[in-house]
């Protein structure tokens, strides 16, 4: 009968099979990689994508110039439902209520009397009228809230949107598809 006896590189070929398995999580050389287990998908964006969903709300909190009867006090339709959303949502979310400043004001003291500018009288008269609004509509502290204030996202001018529809379609621009 043969009898098997280990041999001396026996131990030496357990031994390096061992830390193979091991890897790196018991190996001194990887200490300074820290903690190498994954995370849960959607740790590091999350917080980005829950930032932007609270500043696009934000935006639902901003009356704007084009939501009023031309040069007055006075909300069109839109924009009497508008400040009715406003107030449906004010007590639960605490953002400021915006008021876009009049921008298409004619000042009196202007050479050639071209609506270009802002009225602030217009706008204080704008923005009592809508902070009664929202005190009748159930929204107690609108007079702190309420603010007269450019808008946080201004939209796109006339030469703005033309040009971006020419890139759109001539396939120029940063990412326009369209065809050529």
């Amino acid at each position: 009968m043969i009898r098997w006896r280990p041999s001396r590189f026996v131990p030496a070929s357990l031994l390096s099979v061992a830390s193979v398995v091991a890897g790196c999580s018991h190996a001194e050389k990887c200490d300074f990689m820290g903690d190498i287990r994954p995370l849960p998908l959607g740790t590091h964006v999350d917080p980005w994508f829950q930032a932007q969903e609270s500043n696009a709300e934000a935006l639902d909190f901003v009356v704007r110039e084009h939501e009023w009867m031309g040069n007055s006090a006075l909300l069109t339709e839109a924009g009497k439902d508008h400040v009715k959303q406003i107030a449906a949502r004010a007590n639960q979310q605490m953002f400021p209520i915006l008021v876009e400043p009049s921008s298409k004001s004619v000042r009196a003291d202007a050479t050639y009397q071209f609506p270009v500018s802002n009225d602030s009288e217009l706008d204080a008269n704008r923005r009592a009228m809508l902070v009664e609004a929202l005190q009748m509509l159930g929204v107690p502290d609108a007079d702190s809230r309420v603010v007269v204030s450019p808008d946080m996202v201004p939209g796109y001018e006339t030469y703005d949107v033309t040009r971006a529809i020419s890139n759109g379609l001539n396939g120029g621009g940063n990412g326009g598809g369209g065809g050529r």
